[in-house]
Parts: structure tokens; sequence; C-alpha cells
């Protein structure tokens, strides 16, 4: 099995999980079916999806005051792998800067 883990962060690499009061929410996707959802935790501004199958994902970080409102990321999960996915915000302006992503793989 194998785990993504997603980061919502600011332009000054700080922990961003919530707009006006409002938790970011995290969804996943593989081959085009719903895998789950979580909000970003406000201690970390993470979503952590475990125990999943090899496959072809999208993970959509979510919030009407974003712009864009929601941004995608596609991956392709391999067994024992863990994927990261990292959205970076301009919190001022409410617009993404970047999307970054790191791949480690279990032994």
């Amino acid at each position: 099995m194998a785990e993504i883990y997603v980061a919502i962060r600011n332009q000054d690499r700080v922990a961003m999980s919530s707009v006006a009061g409002e938790l970011i929410l995290v969804l996943i996707t593989c081959d085009g079916r719903f895998m789950g959802q979580q909000s970003a935790s406000p201690r970390n501004a993470m979503a952590t999806f475990f125990n999943l199958p090899a496959g072809k994902y999208t993970v959509i970080a979510r919030h009407p005051l974003l712009q864009p409102a929601e941004a995608r990321q596609d991956l392709e999960l391999a067994i024992n792998t863990i994927f990261g996915v990292r959205f970076i915000y301009n919190e001022p302006e409410h617009q993404l800067l970047n999307v970054e992503t790191e791949v480690s793989y279990l032994l």
C-alpha cells in the first residue's frame, strides 16, 4: 500500500489551513473515482491519505476564496510509495503560486 500527504503553505512556507476562518478542503480521486476528502488540519495544514492502492491519482485543494478556487495535481502512485504534494499560495492575494511534489520509496 501507499500514501499521499498534502501540505498547504503560504508564500513564507508557513502552514495555511484556512482562509477567512474556513478550512481548506483536500480531496483525492483515483482513475476518476472519488477516494476521500479531509479538511486541512488546523494545527499543521496537512491532510494524509493512508493505505492507498497503486494508480493514477488527482489531488485537489479547494476553497472558494482562493484563486483558483480549486487547484489540482495529477500523480501516479506506485506500491510502497509516499507521495507528497505541497500547494503554495500567496496569502494576501489568495493566489496559487506553485505546486511542489516529492516521492519517497519504502523498502
